[in-house]
Order: C-alpha cells, then structure tokens, then sequence
C-alpha cells in the first residue's frame, strides 16, 4: 500500500492561534491592535477587555491588553510592544536559537509565530519583549 505524500498535521488550538496570527502578519498592514493579539497568543493570556464602550474600543486599537495579575486577584492594562512596526520587538518573539535576516518587522513576526507553533516554544520572557522599552 502506497503512502500518500501529504499527512495531516493536528494541531492545538493555540498553535493554530499562532498560525493564524502568523497570516495575518503577512496579509494585513501593522496595527496595534495586531500586536495586541499577538502579544496575547505568544504568552498564553486572554484579553479580557469586553468592548462594551468606545474608549474600550480605542485601548484595543492602541494596542492595549486588559489582562489579570496574581492567580486572578487583580486586573490591568499592559501596552503590547508595536511587534508588526518595529524589527527590534519583532525579534523578541524568535524562539531561542532562532535568528532572522529579515528587515521586515511583519515578516519576522510571521517567522517567530509559525516557529512558536511548530516547535511549541515557550512563552518569550517578559523581561525580553519590554528590555527595548525602556533603552
């Protein structure tokens, strides 16, 4: 009996997250909002803005993460690194062991989101996505 040459992959819901993050990195133009999703898929978190009023709607289009600290004790806002405009955060986002020539921070985000789900990477250090913020 013959293999075919195309086999089915399965995989989790979140690397399917990251895929499809991934795509969009390539199809859509930088955004903020973008880089917010992003920032949520590659750390595991949800966000928990519930867009019910318009100053909402802006956080997320800014960028902004409402997420909760502290086994759920507390909530707050984070700003996502701009992942889709900037190389340098685009660049935190690569596995460790994984570098890119790439000058395209879109192209590098796509990069490190379909090697994060592939190789089911490790959430990146926080320390390694914000060290940029403050230099």
């Amino acid at each position: 009996m013959a293999m075919n040459a195309h086999s089915a992959v399965s995989l989790d819901p979140e690397a399917s997250r990251l895929l499809a993050l991934a795509e969009r990195c390539l199809q859509e133009p930088p955004s903020r909002q973008l880089d917010g999703e992003i920032y949520c898929a590659v750390h595991y978190i949800k966000d928990l803005n519930s867009l019910s009023m318009p100053n909402l709607w802006d956080a997320k289009l800014s960028g902004q993460v409402l997420v909760r600290y502290r086994q759920g004790r507390a909530v707050g806002w984070i700003e996502a690194p701009p992942f889709t405009l900037e190389r340098r955060f685009a660049e935190t986002l690569l596995p460790d062991g994984l570098v890119t020539i790439c000058r395209d921070a879109r192209f590098v985000c796509a990069a490190a989101l379909r090697s994060r789900a592939l190789t089911k990477a490790p959430a990146p250090a926080l320390s390694k996505v914000f060290e940029f913020c403050h230099g």
